[in-house]
Parts: structure tokens; sequence; C-alpha cells
């Protein structure tokens, strides 16, 4: 009887070692700069730190509302008054307006990522907010690679919780290798924010949670929401101001799972010819440039890398600082800036670094480089006849223009009030740019003084500071967020027409004879414009699905070449038939460059690069 009674409490002891119970606090969509959000977020700091039971708290993304560094400073001066750890992560609202370029964050928070480890449970969480691109989702194949290291390793007992801010399915265009990395051990369910309320879902076999926002709602009431979890349910509570605990959805863990691999989409080439590839396996927000039979790409981590006509790596450096403006060579220099704030000038051919130069703030537009036509004297002489200039815009709205040999400034506009992202427009001696000051900027590119500015957008969000303008000689044209298309005076910066009808984003080209608009709408239609009339002259239905993926649209010869969101690169024939030339991957293709006589780079953000022709 006594061994059987030994036995009994042995069995029970067992069961309570391992079974798993505690609470935590799950905070979503802070959103710190919009109306009441810090307010909002301190009261519900405040609630949380009366819960003496709760052993830390989540916050899955959109933590800023515009991604401005004040903003993440706030919210981090209120989240540091928790009374236990908290594990963040950004959203897309926290990346897609960076002025920082997403590295602000990291600074402020060590990681854009997370793994830790509570009561024999896992939590892992990434980043899907996509670097300065559009809406949706992306997990970077660098944290893709971590998270495989990481899962790896556990054992297959272990709970897995994964947190992210979009929901694990198409909303993230690569959702499948993040599920089919966690299929192969204990994965519980996900957490989720984006879509500011409460809800249980299912993607691919795996169950996800979405909660509120710590916004206050339309009946006024701001919150979060408490989890409890045990060894057999987990279970969610809304806790409100002036609100009782209620219990909304709880999940059964012992269900078993059935999650299906997803194959991912192959890359495919349809009609192009292609040169070389190269794919680097990390995120590729600067275009890559390419000069004298040279390619050279700049990946977000700061690595330089520069390849020949086949492919093959010549040299590579490292920046030591995050880069998504794209390189830019002349004169045989290779030219190279930092979010962080430094521009970089190597030998193009060697990679051995010439010099460099910081900036008190980060340099987040495409850079451009030209001959300067000025008659500023610069105060040391130069060594060569090379009269390469390179013009550069930053994260608060300067523009600068320096001498490429010597680094030395020619001049510097500071007219803007926020974030250059673009690519400047040069028109004669003119440059044309946008801002997320919502303004348009004409200024002089021999003194950098201002020409025109035009300032008929008035909101934010719909500011014209990622599309490429472009231009007839008459005109510059550019498309806004707002969906219209605006035809400005190039001359004298007053709007010529404006039109609301074609769906357009951030995304427009010109024919080479100026008498066509090319114009990507958000869905599935593409827009061909006169113009002289402002009429369609063609819409072509492409079915390419929801599109915010900026882009300047090329011609060559009678085709019309595309990026897209969904890993497309498109042409268009004279007979308005559209097919797909390639299919690079689940990411999003960056602009198509025309770099020689039928000769053209394609790239996604992966860091896959084609050089093909058609």
């Amino acid at each position: 009887m006594k061994t059987k009674l030994f036995a009994l409490i042995v069995l029970f002891t067992s069961f309570s070692l391992f079974a798993s119970s505690y609470k935590f606090a799950w905070i979503s969509d802070l959103h710190i700069g919009s109306p009441n959000a810090g307010a909002d977020l301190d009261s519900v700091v405040n609630m949380i730190n009366k819960f003496t039971d709760l052993k830390f708290v989540l916050a899955t993304g959109d933590i800023s509302e515009k991604g401005k560094n004040t903003e993440l400073e706030e919210a981090k001066n209120i989240l540091s008054k928790l009374k236990m750890p908290y594990f963040i992560i950004p959203g897309n609202h926290d990346t897609k307006w960076s002025e920082s370029a997403c590295t602000k964050f990291i600074e402020i928070w060590g990681d854009d990522k997370f793994y830790f480890e509570t009561d024999g449970d896992v939590f892992i969480g990434l980043n899907s907010g996509i670097p300065l691109k559009g809406g949706g989702g992306h997990i970077k194949p660098e944290d893709l690679n971590w998270l495989e290291n990481q899962v790896s390793k556990l054992d297959t007992l272990k709970e897995i919780y994964f947190v992210v801010h979009h929901p694990l399915n198409e909303d993230i265009d690569n959702w499948f290798a993040a599920s089919n990395i966690l299929r192969n051990k204990n994965i519980k369910l996900t957490f989720n924010g984006h879509g500011h309320t409460n809800k249980i879902s299912e993607y691919n076999g795996i169950p996800a949670v979405m909660c509120r926002s710590t916004l206050r709602n339309k009946e006024n009431f701001y919150g979060f929401t408490l989890v409890e979890n045990t060894d057999s349910l987990i279970s969610f509570f809304e806790i409100q101001n002036s609100k009782k605990t209620a219990e909304w959805g709880k999940i059964d863990k012992r269900k078993k799972l059935n999650i299906p691999s997803v194959p991912a989409p192959k890359v495919n080439n349809f009609s192009g010819d292609i040169k070389f590839s190269v794919d680097l396996n990390s995120t590729l927000v600067a275009l890559p440039t390419y000069y004298k039979g040279f390619l050279f790409a700049a990946n977000i981590s700061g690595i330089l890398s520069c390849y020949d006509s086949t492919g093959a790596s010549v040299w590579e450096y490292d920046t030591y600082g995050s880069v998504v403006s794209t390189p830019s060579v002349i004169d045989g220099y290779c030219i190279v800036a930092t979010a962080s704030g430094d521009l970089i000038t190597l030998n193009a051919f060697t990679g051995e670094q010439i010099q460099s130069i910081g900036f008190d703030e980060g340099i987040t537009s495409q850079l451009i480089s030209f001959d300067y036509s000025g008659d500023k004297i610069l105060m040391f002489p130069k060594d060569s006849d090379s009269k390469a200039c390179v013009v550069l815009g930053t994260s608060s709205g300067r523009i600068y223009c320096y001498d490429v040999e010597t680094l030395q400034e020619y001049w510097v506009f500071e007219g803007a009030e926020d974030m250059i992202e673009t690519k400047p427009l040069r028109a004669g001696n003119r440059l044309v740019f946008g801002s997320w000051d919502s303004k348009i900027y004409c200024i002089d590119d021999r003194n950098g003084l201002l020409i025109w500015k035009w300032d008929q957008i008035k909101n934010f969000y719909y500011s014209p500071a990622a599309c490429y303008p472009v231009t007839d000689g008459k005109r510059v044209y550019i498309t806004s967020p707002n969906k219209n298309v605006y035809a400005i005076d190039l001359a004298l910066g007053i709007t010529a027409w404006e039109k609301k009808n074609y769906d357009a984003w951030e995304s427009i080209g010109i024919s080479d004879d100026g008498r066509i608009l090319y114009v990507k709408g958000t869905e599935d239609k593409f827009n061909f414009v006169s113009t002289i009339t402002t009429n369609w002259v063609k819409v072509v239905d492409i079915k390419y699905g929801l599109d915010t993926m900026p882009g300047e649209i090329i011609q060559y010869k009678d085709r019309v070449l595309f990026n897209s969101k969904n890993g497309n690169v498109y042409s268009i024939d004279k007979n308005y038939k559209a097919e797909s030339v390639m299919f690079l991957g689940a990411a999003r293709v960056n602009p198509i460059q025309k770099v020689g006589d039928n000769l053209f780079i394609a790239s996604n953000m992966d860091g896959r690069i084609v050089l093909f022709s058609l």
C-alpha cells in the first residue's frame, strides 16, 4: 500500500513540475504620435503595473504612427515604467516612413526581433514590416535564417509561441517560409497585431490570435490583453479602463495540429535572356548600380559588393552602417551612403576606400551623380579634371551636393521639412524631388537655390515622396498615395492638370517621345494616359493584385517594363499584351533599371539580382 501511495505522489509531483501556468500582458498597435496615443499607453502601463502576477509583456508592432525618432523615444520612455520585462517588435508603421531607415528601433531596443524562454516555453518574435516600401508584410531572409537556427536547437516537446505584427498568412508575402520552419517543432499558436481587434483564426493549421490596440476605441476605452497560459488552455481577457475583465477567447493546446508544408513558389524566367544572376540572400532596399561591365549592390546591412560581367565577386566592402540609398558610380569612383550619415568614396574597380565624411543625420535618398556646372570654387584644389559631383538627400529634408573627388561641399538646400527618399529628377540644370512634408521642390543643381515649391497636397500620408518624378521637358509628372496623377509646369511649378481616376499610387513612367504616361494602378489595372489630352489611351487588366510597390516604369522600343509587389517583372508590348518576363520569388521587386542598349537589371528585396536582355 505504501509503495502504491509513493508512486502516486511521484506521479502527481511530476505532473506539477511540467505543468505550465502563468500570465502575461499583451499590447499592440500603440501608434505613438497619433492623437491621445501617448496618454492611452501611459494609462495602460499603469493598469498593467497593478497586476502583481504578470511575468512579462509582449508588444506586437506599430509602436509609432510614422516611424519618427521622437515617437519611438516617447514609446520607450512610457514603456520603461513597466515593472516587468517586455519584448517588442516593429510593425509596418514603424518601417514604412522611418526617418532612420529602421535603425532607430534597433538602437533603442537592441534588436527588431527577440527570443526568450519562460516556464519551459519559447517565445520568438520577428519583424514583418518592410523597410520604406509600402504596406503589407515580409520577413527578411536574414531573419528566416536566424529563426531556423533558433528552432532547430529546440526539443520537440517545447511549446513555441510565434510573435509577429502581420497575420501569418498572405498579408506576409513569404509567410510560408516561417510556417515551414515552425511546423517541424511544437508550435502552439501565433500572436499578431495589425487588425486592432480581438480575433482567433487559423492559418495553414496554426492557431492565430489578434488583439486590440492600446488606443481608445469607439466607446473611449483604452486597454490591453491579459493572457493566461496553463498546461491545457491559453485564454485571452480584455482589460479596459472602467470595465471588468472579460474573457473573449481560448485555445485548447492539446489539439493536435495539422500543418502542411507549403512549397515556395519557384523562381522562373519566362522570356528574358539572362546574362547573370546573383543571390545576396539579404535585404536589398537600395537599387544596384551598373558601370562599365561591373555591378554594385549594397544590402541593408551595409555590405557593398562588386561583381563582374559574369556575376563573379570582385570585391566587398563593409560600410558598418545600414544602406538604403542606391550607390552611384562616376569617373571610376563608387559612392555609397549609410543611414547613419556616412558618405564614402571607393575605387570602383578595386574597392579600396578613398575617403569618407560624416553627417549628423541619416542619408536616405537615392544618390545621383553628374558633372558639376556651377561656379563654386573649392577651398582645396583637385588633382584631376573630373567634374563629378554627387547629390544626396537626408532624413531631415536637406539636399547636399558634394564634389566626388575631394568630398568638398558645393551647396546645401535646407528648404524641405521632412525626409527625402526619392531619386531626384534632373531636368537640364534643375533637380526635382518630393519630400515627406508633402511638397515637391525644384532647385538649381548649380547652386542649390530654390526655383519653385509645389504644395498642392496637404496630407503627410499622401506625400509624393516615394515616387520617382518623370518629365517630357515641359512638365513634371508625379503620382501620390491619394491615387492622383499630377502634371506640374517645369518652369513655373504650377499645376497644369490633375487626374483622380487612374487609381495611381507611387509608380509612373513616360514614353520616349513624351506623349504617353505609364501609370500602375493599385490593383490589377495598368494605364496608358495621353500627356496631351489627359485621357486614357488604354487600360490593361493584368490581374497582378494589390500593388503599392513604388517604381519608375520604363520603355524599351515598343515595350513597357515595370516592377511589382508580387515578385514579377512585367512587360506590355505594342499590342497591349501583358506578360511576366520573369518571377524573382515571393518578395517585392525593385524598380527595373535600363543600364545599356537592351540591357536591364531586375532585383528584389530578398537580394536576388538579375542582369538580362529582352
